[in-house]
């Protein structure tokens, strides 16, 4: 069998692709025919194509028509996520245009469009740049400049705002963006399903977004443990602001996020679940002065230089929250950094004290380079944990790397109930 999730996605049709779910659910390719207005042999074409590409059977043919062999189903199921991606857009652009379009039968979001065009789109939002997109999908400058035309004259609207030096999205061409990127990130996670069949130790590629509380303990332990058992995993960690991360969860280009949680509501797109509860604790360097002193409280360190967590995080929130509830001022001289090794510069070279959680200064402290003060913070305990998409099932090695969080988390601190 071919090496499916090597598949270059442009190379696979998406009308292709719809076809085979229109082929499972009414299990006649006449039919299928008839309802995509498409000729018989075409629709065996397409079914033909793709498996020649994935180089799996994908449907049994029987004298009262036609199944999906277990092969078909993860591809039809994958391919659905992908056409519920393109169906958030159509649904935006239908609200955006006041309802006066018919997107059911447009190209961009039913996937009768080419894979081309589409990745052309994606490529100049994210360069903003007509040469940079073209070398890096390794395509000339006209087939850009081809592309965004077609894709402008479908949805008839401009896509971009020409600026000296870039070219700059509109609000509808990010969500749009976002919701190709799902798509295909939905059709390859089937290719991966695919691959991974035969049983065996899993492969496929995982991308983990790491927030600050887990990039320590959690994060590392969960990698090394899964790699003993699925030493061909591609595993990759982004790191970066929490927004910026679940921008790449929601298009996903990211399979879950690792730390602190957020709150959503039950109609959201995503999901969490707590691992365990995480405290903060207020760090100073070995032998400071203040690690002499007994029975502190918060109240007898806030005249000291401080580093704090940056604004409009947790971590602050809850520090602030603290000094509210306490009726006390604020430090008068503090640094904010979101770096641990900032952090651990500062403290190693100053007599200033940090608030940080626990868990992320643990090698600093068991090895003797830094002290936690024996200052208990009521109330600061927050959930740490997993964020995933709510609407898809994670491919065969993503929910390896759930599992492995999982057995790590429980052996780090007892599991949240």
């Amino acid at each position: 069998m071919p090496t499916s999730v090597n598949i270059d996605i442009r190379s696979i049709s998406l009308r292709h692709l719809k076809a085979i779910v229109r082929v499972a659910e009414v299990q006649n390719i006449t039919r299928a025919a008839v309802t995509l207005r498409r000729s018989q042999t075409a629709i065996t074409k397409s079914i033909s194509e793709i498996e020649g590409q994935v180089g799996v059977k994908l449907f049994d043919r029987t004298s009262k028509g036609v199944t999906p062999t277990t092969q078909g189903d993860i591809l039809v199921r994958r391919t659905r996520s992908a056409l519920a991606a393109f169906q958030v857009a159509a649904n935006i652009f239908l609200q955006m245009k006041g309802g006066n379009v018919n997107v059911i039968t447009n190209p961009v979001f039913s996937m009768d469009i080419s894979s081309k065009r589409l990745m052309a789109l994606v490529a100049l939002t994210e360069h903003r740049d007509v040469r940079k997109a073209s070398a890096a999908i390794q395509v000339t400058r006209a087939a850009i400049y081809n592309s965004i035309r077609e894709l402008e004259a479908l949805l008839d609207i401009k896509l971009f705002q020409r600026k000296p030096g870039n070219m700059v999205p509109e609000d509808f061409t990010m969500i749009l963006v976002r919701q190709i990127k799902l798509a295909f990130s939905e059709i390859h996670r089937g290719l991966e399903e695919l691959e991974n069949l035969d049983g065996g130790t899993v492969k496929g590629k995982i991308v983990i977004g790491s927030l600050p509380l887990a990039r320590t303990m959690l994060l590392p332990r969960a990698i090394n443990h899964i790699l003993k058992d699925h030493p061909d995993l591609n595993i990759q960690t982004r790191e970066g602001p929490y927004d910026v991360l679940e921008s790449g969860l929601r298009s996903g280009e990211i399979d879950m996020i690792i730390g602190a949680l957020r709150h959503f509501d039950e109609t959201s797109d995503l999901k969490t679940e707590a691992l365990f509860e995480e405290r903060l604790i207020i760090v100073t360097r070995k032998h400071h002065p203040l690690t002499k002193e007994k029975n502190l409280t918060i109240n007898d360190v806030l005249d000291h230089q401080w580093v704090l967590p940056p604004k409009n995080t947790p971590a602050r929130a809850v520090f602030d929250d603290i000094i509210q509830k306490k009726a006390l001022e604020n430090p008068d001289i503090f640094i904010e950094t979101s770096s641990l090794a900032t952090l651990r510069g500062l403290l190693l070279g100053s007599d200033r004290i940090a608030l940080i959680s626990e868990h992320q200064l643990f090698y600093e402290i068991q090895f003797g380079m830094l002290s936690a003060l024996p200052i208990e913070l009521t109330g600061t305990y927050r959930p740490i944990g997993i964020t995933m998409r709510s609407n898809t099932t994670p491919s065969p090695a993503a929910y390896l790397f759930y599992e492995s969080l999982r057995n790590v988390a429980d052996n780090v601190q007892p599991k949240v109930a």
